[in-house]
């Protein structure tokens, strides 16, 4: 009796260290990231529409697979639709000056962790400071990135947290748009209530000369991040003042988009919000 008592807990015990083990694990990927870098850059084509458009969905960080597998037909037909070159690629060596010169936009899509080399992200920073245009969406704008331009000038807010309280709610998000905005605001939804695992960040975009065009009502949800024992400091939102998509013109005259929206897949049937990112993309490659 003593024996399998024994031998009881000692299955208890290993069970519980692999639980605690990859939980520490997954953690560490989705704070931090797993470095993984590409030298070759891939074949692209020789020739591109007057409008062409660099999707990059490359995690070294947590993985959004099903936005991520989701976005790429909805892409396609938003190409199809709209005569746009379309290159689809995780290979972080398409960031070099040749070949980003190629591109009138580049989609930061879902993409997280440290995903480029120093000579990478150099290249990237040179093709926004010659007129380049990003648009990131939802994880694109995470705390796992560890580049500081990035965070600083093509997101303008440093991310804390998502709404755990439960995990995806549904909130009303609210247009902020006048006329002497760039952006192509006609159309959207004045008020737009979804589902999102909602993003909260440190600060306001707003501080750094970004332009929301849509900010997210807290008091319509809860934007708590704690969970249990585990993380205990996050029972914080933003306030009255809550952005959640917003733009930026660069001094330089490049233009930086970012949509904290699209976590699930299913945000990629969303006609509305398809129709967003459209706008954000061609507002981008102006």
């Amino acid at each position: 009796m003593k024996q399998v008592l024994k031998t009881s807990l000692y299955i208890f015990l290993t069970l519980l260290a692999i639980v605690v083990i990859n939980v520490a694990f997954f953690v560490y990927k989705a704070k931090s990231g797993i470095p993984d870098f590409e030298s070759r850059p891939p074949s692209i084509p020789t020739e591109m529409n007057d409008f062409s458009v660099l999707v990059f969905s490359k995690t070294n960080a947590f993985r959004h697979s099903g936005a991520i597998e989701a976005s790429i037909p909805a892409f396609e037909q938003m190409a199809k639709e709209n005569a746009w070159s379309l290159f689809v690629t995780n290979n972080g060596a398409v960031f070099n000056e040749e070949q980003l010169a190629q591109f009138d936009v580049v989609i930061w899509n879902n993409s997280t962790g440290k995903v480029l080399k120093t000579e990478q992200e150099n290249a990237f920073k040179k093709y926004m400071e010659n007129g380049g245009g990003f648009v990131g969406i939802h994880g694109a704008g995470d705390g796992s990135h560890r580049w500081d331009w990035y965070e600083d000038e093509m997101i303008g807010a440093r991310f804390s947290h998502h709404s755990l309280q439960p995990q995806f709610q549904m909130a009303n998000m609210n247009l902020e748009c006048d006329s002497t905005s760039t952006f192509t605001c006609q159309g959207l939804p004045a008020k737009w209530t979804r589902s999102e695992e909602w993003y909260v960040f440190f600060d306001n975009p707003r501080d750094k000369g970004f332009r929301p065009i849509y900010t997210v009502d807290e008091n319509t949800f809860n934007p708590s991040g704690n969970l249990g024992s585990m993380i205990k400091d996050k029972d914080f939102g933003m306030g009255d003042d809550h952005p959640i998509v917003w733009y930026k013109e660069l001094a330089s005259g490049g233009r930086s988009f970012y949509s904290a929206l699209g976590h699930a897949g299913t945000a990629f049937e969303e006609a509305k919000y398809l129709d967003l990112l459209k706008r954000g993309i061609l507002w981008a490659g102006q």
